[in-house]
């Protein structure tokens, strides 16, 4: 799964949803290949003096939409980038691939909660199968 017994980082963020932190979104995980993975929050533990923890459930972005986000979103490398931007700024073939991989995403295959502000994660693989809500 990943190096460094189950940590990450995000090292490019695309979000689509924002709530005391990101809520969606697409995120290039450096997991040894530099998948791309749509997460969506699973699950948040309220704080109410501090930004809310969340777990995010993750789903691999299929290889050939992968390329077509790492075109569009890769060379964002350490900012994320807050969805849809500008009207113009974002080419319709990513916009094509955002709205169809959120709409359909595959099951989770790892769940991971954010622990530093620079992007590390750690992540523990998903034995269970399940869906994201629709």
């Amino acid at each position: 799964m990943t190096s460094d017994q189950g940590r990450s980082v995000m090292k490019a963020v695309a979000i689509f949803d924002w709530q005391d932190g990101p809520r969606e979104g697409f995120a290039r995980l450096e997991t040894g290949h530099g998948a791309w993975w749509y997460f969506r929050t699973l699950a948040t533990r309220f704080d109410p003096d501090d930004i809310d923890q969340c777990l995010y459930a993750f789903s691999e972005v299929p290889a050939d939409d992968a390329l077509v986000l790492e075109d569009e979103f890769g060379a964002a490398e350490g900012r994320p980038i807050i969805w849809p931007g500008d009207p113009g700024e974002v080419s319709e073939g990513a916009t094509e691939v955002v709205e169809r991989v959120a709409a359909d995403a595959p099951p989770p295959s790892l769940v991971g909660r954010v622990v530093s502000s620079t992007g590390c994660c750690e992540l523990w693989q998903v034995y269970t199968s399940f869906g994201f809500p629709r």
